[in-house]
Order: structure tokens, then sequence, then C-alpha cells
């Protein structure tokens, strides 16, 4: 584990939780390992956004309008690289953990909580019921494909 100021969501970021450290305040679980940083998920979250031309609350509320989740709503940071989270809790609750679910192997079921099972073997314990998680990951997957079908189409128009 390392720590790292300036991480950056991208294609390789697997998963972001808060963690309560003096130095840190978010793990992130990425493709290259897992790492510290001291900025918040939120922070993270946001600058993922921005750094795409586009704001966090933006992107809530248009799924949220094309598909009425109105709780734990899912974060489409961008359609054309294809990063999406997926929000354990409410976004608002400290211990909500983010999830990108195109990195998930396998869903585990176990005693307390389930586990997320990671393409690379790494695993994270998620803070919410089996099948809340799989309702999320298909609303997901809803709004991805709704926003990546919007912008293909509004390229084609352009190119003509």
């Amino acid at each position: 584990m390392k720590y790292v100021k300036d991480y950056q969501i991208s294609l390789t970021t697997m998963g972001i939780e808060a963690v309560y450290h003096p130095e840190y305040n978010s793990r992130i679980y990425d493709v290259n390992g897992m790492y510290y940083t001291g900025r918040t998920n939120q922070e993270l979250l946001d600058q993922a956004c921005e750094i795409r031309c586009t704001d966090y609350n933006g992107r809530i509320n248009a799924v949220r309008k094309a598909f009425s989740y109105d709780k734990k709503t899912p974060l489409v940071i961008c359609p054309i690289e294809m990063i999406y989270a997926i929000p354990t809790k409410s976004p608002k609750d400290y211990d909500c953990k983010w999830i990108f679910p195109d990195h998930i192997e396998k869903l585990l079921r176990k005693a307390k909580h389930p586990q997320i099972l990671f393409k690379n073997g790494l695993t994270m314990e998620i803070n919410c019921s089996y099948n809340t998680f799989k309702k999320q990951q298909e609303r997901a997957r809803n709004s991805l494909i709704h926003f990546f079908i919007l912008v293909r189409e509004r390229s084609t128009y352009r190119i003509k």
C-alpha cells in the first residue's frame, strides 16, 4: 500500500472507500495495487468529473432524471471512457464505498457482508446486502448504456 497525493480516478480504478486515519482519507483499490490519499471520496469523484468537463451533481441529476433512481444513484463519470461507479450507501454517508463494476470478477456471499473479488485478485468487503448490490449493478449498467448511446447518437449527427 502506497500513499499517493494526487490520485486521479481512471479506467484502472476498481473501488474507493473512506478510512479513519489521521493522514489518509481514502483507500483506493486500483488494478495496479492499493493506494491511500489525503483526499476524500467526494473530492476524488468531483475531480474525476471535472477533468472530463462536467460535474458530479450534473451527472447524478442526469441519471435521476432519466431513470428516477433517487437513492444510491449510480455515477456515470464518463460514458465515452465507460467509467462509472456504484455507491454502497447514500453518498452523504461517510462509510459509502464506491465500486467501479467493470473490474468485478465475482460477488461473494459472506456471513456478515458480501465481498467483491476483483479481477486482479484483491478483495473488498462491501457494506450493503448482496441483493442491494446486484440491484445497484443493474442500475449502473442501465445508466451507462443510456448515456453511451446518447453520446454515440450525438456524435453521429455531427459527422455528416
